[in-house]
C-alpha cells in the first residue's frame, strides 16, 4: 500500500506504538478521535448513548487512551452502547473487554471475522487483548441505529474475509458531512493460500466504495490507522486551518479509493506474474 505522505519515513507498528498517544481530539461536533500514532478508535456521539467503532490493541489502551481520551472530550465511556469491531484483528477488538466492564455494549462485527476469531486467528500478538465472545453479526446493506443517528454497514472484504466499511454522517456548524470509515487497507495477507481470492475481493470492494461515494456524496474519509488517513496531523491544523482538513470533497475521496485500487491492480500482477 503507498504511503499517503511520499517520501516520509516509515515507521514499524512497534515503533509506532511505542510512541507517546496524541491528545483525544474532536473534528466534528457528533465524531471524536481517541488513539495512538498506530490505530485509532472513534466515538460517535448520540442521541441515545456513544457508538464506538474499534477499541485499540489492548484494555491497557482501552483503559488509558480511549476511555481516558472520551472523557477529557466529556464524553462519559459508561454511555457507550455499541461497538462496531471493523475486523478481527487484535488492534481492533483488542480492549473489548474493558469496555464489557465498564459498560454494557453490544459488540457487533462480519459473521466471517466473528468465524475467523473462534477458530484459527490470521494474526495474534502477545500483547493484543483476547478475542470477544461472539455477539452479533452484521451483514452488508444492514443500518444500525441508535437515537439520532445511523450507521451504514458497507462489507468490504479483502483484508480480512469479513471487514466492514462504515458510512455516517457527521455535522459541524450546523452542516452535515457524508464520511466513509475505511475497515481495512493493507495487504496483509500475501502468505495466505487464497491470497488471490482475497485481493480480488479488495479490488471489487473499492470499485463499489467508489460509486457509493459518488452516489452519497462522501466528502469526508477515514480510517482506523493514521498512517493511512493522517487524522493525527489533521487534528493538530484544525484550529489555524481556514477549513475543516477533514472535510475533502467526494472527488478527493474517490481518487482515494481509486489509488487503493489501482494499488490492489498493481499487487495483483506482482503476485500473478
Amino acid at each position: 500500500m503507498a504511503a499517503p505522505t511520499p517520501g516520509a519515513p516509515q515507521l514499524s507498528p512497534d515503533d509506532l506504538m511505542r510512541l507517546p498517544a496524541p491528545p483525544p481530539g474532536q473534528p466534528f461536533d457528533n465524531l471524536s478521535f481517541i488513539g495512538s500514532k498506530w490505530v485509532s478508535a472513534w466515538a460517535i456521539r448520540t442521541s441515545e448513548g456513544i457508538i464506538l467503532i474499534d477499541t485499540m490493541d489492548n484494555d491497557n489502551e482501552a483503559e488509558h487512551i480511549v476511555a481516558a481520551g472520551m472523557r477529557k472530550l466529556g464524553l462519559d465511556p459508561a454511555d457507550i452502547k455499541i461497538i462496531l469491531v471493523t475486523h478481527g484483528h487484535g488492534d481492533h477488538y483488542g480492549g473489548v473487554g474493558f469496555f464489557k466492564r465498564i459498560a454494557s455494549p453490544k459488540v457487533l462485527m462480519s459473521d466471517a471475522d466473528w468465524t475467523m476469531m473462534e477458530t484459527k486467528l490470521e494474526f495474534d500478538r502477545p500483547d493484543w487483548g483476547r478475542p470477544p465472545r461472539r455477539e452479533i453479526s452484521v451483514t452488508d446493506g444492514q443500518q444500525i441505529t441508535l437515537g439520532d443517528t445511523t450507521v451504514d454497514v458497507l462489507l468490504t472484504p479483502g483484508h480480512t474475509k469479513g471487514t466492514i466499511s462504515l458510512l455516517f454522517t457527521v455535522r459541524q456548524n450546523g452542516q452535515d458531512h457524508r464520511t466513509m470509515l475505511w475497515g481495512g487497507t493493507a495487504f496483509n495477507f500475501g502468505q495466505q493460500p487464497d491470497r488471490i481470492q482475497r485481493l480480488q475481493a479488495y479490488l471489487d470492494s473499492t470499485s463499489r466504495a467508489q460509486d457509493i461515494a459518488r452516489q452519497q456524496q462522501v466528502d469526508v474519509f477515514i480510517s482506523n490507522h493514521n498512517v493511512f488517513d493522517e487524522a493525527v496531523q489533521k487534528l493538530e491544523k484544525m484550529s489555524s486551518a481556514a477549513r475543516n482538513p477533514f472535510v475533502i470533497g467526494t472527488e478527493a475521496t474517490v481518487r482515494a479509493l481509486t489509488v487503493m485500487n489501482e494499488c490492489a491492480q498493481a499487487t495483483m500482477a506482482a503476485w500473478t506474474s
